[in-house]
């Protein structure tokens, strides 16, 4: 396959969206940033194996008080398993809106995927997602892939606090994906829909100045027995993270 950057139009919209959230931030009090700097073992995105090895993982985000961010989120590899040690290997950056109605968190975006690096096709998704509230924190995603996959992957996703000490807490989190047919044919080579993955973590978030770090550690593994028997790469792995963050 031939790899296709990210289309002009685009890069200038990203560009001149940087370039004047960046200036308004010196004046208006509305805007934040937020920066995270993330470290994989490996690195895992809805059951399918994307590095095997250790990955950087920076991410920055731009946001408006009315509900409206910008965020860049990228994957770099730290290893020659796929000969491109210090190179980035997917760029994604998405446009997205958040409000709360009725008592729950809802927000819609867009995401654009881009693969340098790679001979992977670059693609792109529109998203919803609302939060279901109650003791586990449910909520729930949907996102289309309206260029290669031309399919629906969803997840159901809930975390629970659990408090360890004074000041500190264990955050339980759980995940359940599916998928239509035309999704999981694209990524999988399966064409069946039905779940995709089951991912629980547990992470702890500890202070320290103005940053916060957060070790993590999480367990992946698909669920569809006719994905695990078509998919080439392993279906159960463990990953282990950590994420220093800071907002401005």
């Amino acid at each position: 396959m031939r790899t296709r950057g990210m289309p002009g139009y685009l890069v200038a919209i990203s560009c001149l969206l940087g370039l004047t959230v960046s200036a308004a931030l010196a004046q208006e009090a509305d805007f934040s940033t937020n920066i995270d700097l993330g470290y994989v073992s490996k690195y895992i995105w809805r059951g399918t194996v994307c590095n095997p090895d250790p990955a950087f993982q920076p991410s920055v985000t731009l946001s408006h008080s009315s509900g409206l961010s910008f965020n860049f989120w990228g994957s770099l590899d730290t290893t020659d398993v796929s000969d491109n040690s210090g190179s980035f290997t997917e760029n994604d950056y998405t446009l997205s809106y958040a409000w709360a109605a009725g008592g729950r968190d809802m927000s819609i975006g867009y995401i654009y995927y881009d693969f340098p690096n790679t001979d992977f096709e670059s693609t792109q998704e529109v998203f919803y997602n609302v939060g279901l509230g109650g003791p586990l924190g449910l909520g729930l995603g949907l996102n289309y892939d309206f260029d290669q996959a031309n399919g629906l992957y969803g997840a159901l996703s809930g975390s629970y606090s659990l408090k360890v000490a004074e000041s500190k807490e264990v955050s339980l989190t759980g995940k359940l994906g599916f998928a239509t047919s035309d999704y999981n044919e694209y990524y999988f080579g399966a064409d069946k829909a039905g779940l995709v993955d089951l991912v629980l973590g547990a992470s702890i978030p500890l202070e320290y100045n103005k940053y916060t770090i957060t070790p993590s550690i999480s367990y992946s593994m698909l669920v569809n027995s006719d994905l695990k028997d078509a998919y080439a790469d392993d279906d159960t792995n463990f990953i282990a993270g950590l994420t220093v963050s800071s907002a401005f």
